[in-house]
């Protein structure tokens, strides 16, 4: 599943693949703009719903907090 989520943010934004930081967001790595990107790939490609309050610097701070995300809500 790490793989497919991958891929998906590099569609978006070919950097977070290089990443190896602790927040993407406060590394300026993603925008809020990209956020909203990632938000609608991920419900497309997985089947799930990613509301309000799963959007948080915590939920996307990396590859695998987002992954682990997807996880919960499946």
């Amino acid at each position: 599943m790490k793989e497919k989520i991958l891929s998906l943010l590099m569609e978006i934004n070919e950097e977070i693949g290089e990443y190896e930081g602790e927040s993407m967001l406060e590394d300026e790595i993603i925008t809020s703009l990209e956020v909203i990107e990632i938000v609608s790939a991920l419900e497309d490609e997985f089947g799930i719903t990613i509301s309000a309050k799963n959007i948080s610097k915590a939920n996307f701070a990396t590859v695998d907090s987002i992954c682990e995300m997807v996880e919960s809500l499946q």
